[in-house]
């Protein structure tokens, strides 16, 4: 017999029915009973030090998992702070359950405690959003929040709840009517009494009723399935057309592939996306979560001038890709080209078609559009080659690397030379000392494990890894997404690491974006989680600094120092580790490795070099 039953408690088991392992929270008294309940019933409480990490865990393990992640934070502030990390999950169609807690339903604009409009504030940035009146409304209300979640393009949904809801009854304190009412008396005052704690009672009495009944159980859904099942725009005669436009010698000689976040919402059917990839035999570049989908070296897979590519090419296809600012919303497509695009948002879909149309439209799930269309393609018995188009895109990406490694020679720029005080606060005393980032880059791919995650958190610095860093296999590699959000680093490797406490999890911050995660080093500590981040440290917000200095010759609010990041990991029980020159880089990282795998959480601080490998990188 275990521990009575409360909402609290209920909510937990919700969760634990939907698969649920582990959920997010800075703690406060709106959402208490909630943690208790989730301990009670085995559901692991990561408690972090700003709310918006409790979303952003949650984000990373929806990805990496397919199950939506759940993050649980009190009311009003504690809501209000996490909405950058929601609109973030909304914008890189991340299935996140977000808990907020509320005053009592009885005190509900009268002026209390962190009592505001929370529907107003999330309605914008979620798809449902749903306030528990009666303890029996949340078992169902959850397994609703959750089928909401991950249907149609996913999204992040929000739930209230008010005190009275997840509490015990016998907790409710001035709350609860008295188990004796008041003597009525003739006065005015004993009337009024009288009648408050008997509409106290009866809304109490209503909160509860049938709120511990028995409630059928439910196996946890198999969201892959359900999505083969249900595609019903994926119809054979347009895959029929789409293969025979392929296979046409005189309309695709020249195709492309791009392959995005949304093309990997099942990582069960992964093993199936990669078959069907190699089997269609198109040119293809990655993107998102999609990086790492074929490992890091693979003859179907270009890393390089996709931007050319799309130039050239006369058939593209862009699943689970939107024709946004990442594809010059559109017009870098040949304007000849053939132009399929498969995605779940109708809004996408039409999004830009002004500046871009689209010769095939499907709103279909883009993983197993891929692996139907592959089907359609064995039944007619078609294989696809495009050898003399993958020649010419395969020197492109060799021409990419030798320009890459040339940039390293560079000498720095009069207007790009490190200032001597800056250089003072991290023990530097020449500019030929600091660290190169793209060798810095190259480095890190080198000692990277095969099991490695990679958590992408910052501007400049992180721009350069992405041209080098290869994620080893598939959701493997996690940045924001189409939001550019900085600080989404430590609540992204805390997901991913608390699901694989057995894999190495580096985070490459720039000195900047760190400065949003500092605080959670208490947290990797405190938890148990031996991530590893590694920051290219350059004393400025140089994705800002290179073009504002080159187009207005001024560097204002651009400028950082080179502060011992290092030390602070120290102070928080972490290990620190200096970097000031080539030659210490890779045996610190190596160190590194050897300090996460004994169970410390370890910041590498890499002091870099300014360069100008990414000018003209400002997107707008």
């Amino acid at each position: 017999m275990g521990p009575p039953l409360f909402g609290g408690r209920l909510a937990a088991q919700a969760l634990k029915e939907q698969g649920v392992r582990f959920v997010f929270t800075l703690t406060g008294g709106h959402i208490a009973p909630i943690l208790v309940g989730c301990n009670q019933e085995g559901i692991n409480v990561i408690d972090v030090r700003d709310e918006v990490t409790t979303v952003f865990a949650a984000d990373a393990q929806a990805r990496v998992s397919g199950i939506p992640g759940v993050a649980i934070v009190t009311a009003g502030p504690g809501l209000t702070n996490t909405i950058t990390a929601v609109k973030n999950a909304q914008m890189a169609e991340s299935p996140v359950i977000i808990f907020g807690g509320a005053t009592s339903m009885l005190l509900k604009g009268r002026g209390s405690l962190q009592d505001i409009n929370q529907f107003a504030l999330m309605k914008p940035h979620t798809k449902w959003c749903h306030s528990i009146r009666q303890v029996k409304e949340i078992i169902p209300t959850i397994r609703k929040a959750f089928h909401i979640s991950k249907s149609g393009v996913p999204g992040p949904v929000f739930i209230e709840w008010p005190l009275e809801t997840i509490w015990p009854k016998d907790m409710m304190g001035d709350l609860t009517a008295k188990d004796e009412k008041p003597k009525l008396e003739w006065n005015t005052n004993s009337l009024l009494a009288f009648a408050a704690d008997l509409y106290i009672h009866r809304h109490v009495e209503t909160v509860f009723r049938d709120g511990f009944l028995p409630v059928a159980a439910l196996q946890a859904p198999n969201y892959a399935k359900q999505a083969l099942l249900n595609q019903p725009n994926l119809k054979e005669d347009k895959l029929y057309e789409i293969v025979t436009l392929l296979s046409s010698s005189t309309q695709c000689e020249r195709p492309v592939l791009v392959i995005g976040s949304q093309s990997l919402l099942h990582p069960t059917l992964v093993p199936e996306v990669i078959k069907a990839v190699e089997y269609l035999n198109i040119p293809c570049y990655l993107s998102g979560m999609a990086r790492g989908l074929l490992g890091v070296q693979h003859p179907l897979q270009y890393r390089h001038e996709r931007g050319q590519a799309l130039k050239e090419c006369d058939c593209v296809l862009l699943c689970g890709v939107s024709a946004d600012f990442r594809l010059d919303y559109g017009k870098r497509i040949h304007k000849k080209a053939k132009l399929i695009m498969v995605n779940l948002s109708a809004d996408k879909l039409s999004q830009n078609n002004d500046l871009r149309r689209k010769d095939i439209a499907l709103q279909a799930d883009a993983q197993i559009f891929l692996i139907r269309l592959a089907e359609m393609a064995k039944k007619l018995q078609i294989r696809l080659d495009y050898k003399n188009w993958k020649n010419k895109l395969s020197a492109n990406d060799k021409k990419k690397e030798q320009k890459i490694d040339s940039n390293v020679k560079e000498p720095l720029k009069k207007n790009e030379t490190v200032s001597k005080s800056s250089v003072g606060n991290a023990n530097t005393t020449q500019e030929g000392e600091l660290v190169h980032p793209i060798r810095c880059c190259r480095a890190l791919d080198e000692v990277m494990d095969e099991d490695s995650f990679v958590v992408a958190d910052g501007g400049d610095f992180v721009g350069t890894a992405s041209y080098i860093v290869r994620p080893r296999k598939p959701l493997r590699w996690l940045d924001p997404g189409a939001f550019g959000t900085l600080g989404c680093g430590a609540g992204f490797a805390m997901g991913v690491k608390a699901l694989h406490p057995e894999s190495e999890v580096w985070i490459l911050f720039g000195d900047g974006s760190f400065g949003w995660s500092v605080m959670e080093l208490d947290t990797f500590r405190r938890m148990k989680l031996p991530v590893i981040a590694v920051i290219g440290n350059d004393a400025c917000w140089s994705q800002m600094y290179r073009d504002q200095v080159r187009l207005f010759r001024d560097p204002v609010a651009t400028e950082l120092e080179y502060t011992h990041y290092e030390q602070v990991a120290q102070g928080f029980g972490c290990e620190g580790i200096l970097v000031k020159n080539e030659n210490d880089l890779i045996p610190s990282l190596k160190r590194a490795k050897e300090l996460a795998k004994k169970g410390t959480p370890v910041v590498v601080n890499v002091m870099i070099s300014k360069s100008t490998f990414r000018e003209g990188s400002i997107s707008l």
